[in-house]
């Protein structure tokens, strides 16, 4: 399984994971397995099952964004592409839902949205993300710390950092080392 965390600040955010990969009973460390990729312009962090996420990470081609409303090209641009990479290549996302199924967050343009595995997209009012077996455990933490404490870049990479740090301690599969990632706003 997989923790993410991840803060929305003014222009920018921020993502962290851990390196642990958990299938069945076997628990394996890996780096050279990122749970956050770029994929052209985009961060994508995954959880959950492999399978969509390696469909994304190595055959996805994201649209191109050019400045519009952010909320509208993901409903009207992202979603149907990754529906569309998904069908491509003979993954069954609708019915993955409950066997387990997966959880993204996407970041594009210094914005995070969290994808549902039934292809929904949350934008969190509060700037906060947490996903994976480890989520409340990193949300726990980012709730209890007031908005002040990721003003800053570095401050909240510094928070998300712990968040997972927290989490890689009360769940059995999440484990560093932590992965971190930055990304700004391109278009004003």
């Amino acid at each position: 399984m997989t923790t993410i965390a991840a803060v929305q600040g003014d222009g920018w955010c921020v993502l962290c994971a851990d390196s642990q990969i958990t299938e069945d009973n076997l628990r394996t460390i890996s780096t050279k397995t990122p749970k956050i990729v770029q994929v052209g312009d985009y961060l994508l962090g995954i959880t959950g099952d492999a399978r969509p996420g390696d469909i994304l990470t190595y055959n996805w081609t994201p649209p191109t964004y050019n400045g519009e409303d952010k909320i509208a090209f993901m409903g009207k641009k992202i979603i149907p592409s990754i529906i569309r990479a998904f069908d491509l290549h003979s993954y069954a996302w609708a019915k993955a839902e409950g066997d387990g199924g997966f959880d993204y967050i996407l970041a594009f343009d210094g914005s995070l949205f969290h994808i549902a595995c039934d292809m929904s997209f949350i934008v969190s009012e509060n700037g906060r993300y947490g996903l994976g077996s480890g989520a409340q455990f990193a949300l726990g933490y980012l709730y209890s710390l007031g908005t002040e404490s990721t003003k800053t870049r570095m401050a909240a990479t510094q928070v998300v950092k712990k968040a997972v740090k927290i989490a890689s301690v009360l769940d059995v599969n999440t484990n560093p080392p932590l992965q971190l990632v930055f990304q700004e706003r391109m278009f004003e």
